[in-house]
């Protein structure tokens, strides 16, 4: 009787002590689960990045640069390696021309046709998009904004496009941004003119140009170069 007894005892106890750990275990697995799942905040700059037309037109089609390729692949490179810690914003410009483009050799233009909406051609370069969807949980405000979208009227800069160019000033009017840096294709046309039309009402002391993630169509043409100059423009690089 007395053998049964402790028996007993020492059942009692083993299922107590099995609960007991049972219960540790489901109060354990929460807090696993959940420093698992603890991910690294970055503090971004209050910045803004600017793309000019990085599209597959200005790099591997109808209207190719000769360092398009290489300049956006390395843009591409960059910002997966880490740049877009540089940057609170970006903003990525388009052209998203018409059939009958009056820039259009067959309208009268002086260049064949690019860019137009609804073709491969006007996507961004692959590489880099593959790169700024990558980064889209860690920067959400990235944008894209299109211009050269009416047939009668050419558009190099985004601030001259009605709609994205209202859009963007009221963006940079808001956000207050410490700096503005700028860079894509080309430097003799469309880098140009929005450089130009941005210093028109942001300071030209807080903008740079990434001078390593440019292309031209002209190669020889100074003018992007001459604007920074002249205005105290800073060049930087990746």
């Amino acid at each position: 009787m007395k053998r049964h007894f402790l028996g007993a005892i020492v059942l009692v106890a083993a299922l107590a002590f099995a609960g007991c750990n049972n219960k540790k275990q489901k109060n354990e697995e929460p807090e696993n689960k959940a420093a698992e799942t603890v991910v690294e905040e970055v503090k971004l700059p209050n910045r803004l990045l600017i793309i000019v037309d990085p599209q597959v037109d200005f790099t591997t089609g109808s209207l190719a640069t000769a360092k398009g390729p290489a300049s956006m692949d390395y843009l591409a490179k960059a910002l997966k390696e880490g740049a877009w810690k540089n940057y609170n914003w970006i903003i990525v410009t388009q052209d998203a021309h018409p059939a009958n483009h009056c820039s259009f050799v067959e309208q009268g233009g002086v260049f064949p046709p690019h860019c137009v909406q609804g073709t491969e051609g006007m996507n961004v370069y692959p590489a880099l998009q593959d790169v700024l969807s990558g980064i889209t949980a860690n920067i959400p405000n990235i944008h894209y904004m299109q211009k050269g979208d009416l047939a009668e009227k050419e558009e190099f800069s985004i601030f001259q496009n009605e709609r994205s160019g209202e859009k963007l000033r009221a963006i940079i009017e808001q956000e207050k941004f410490e700096g503005i840096d700028v860079c894509g294709i080309a430097t003799d046309y469309c880098v140009y003119e929005t450089t130009k039309d941005l210093m028109a009402f942001y300071p030209a002391k807080q903008i740079r140009i990434v001078t390593n993630c440019l292309a031209a169509v002209d190669d020889n043409d100074t003018k992007l170069a001459d604007l920074m100059k002249e205005n105290g423009i800073q060049g930087i690089e990746f």
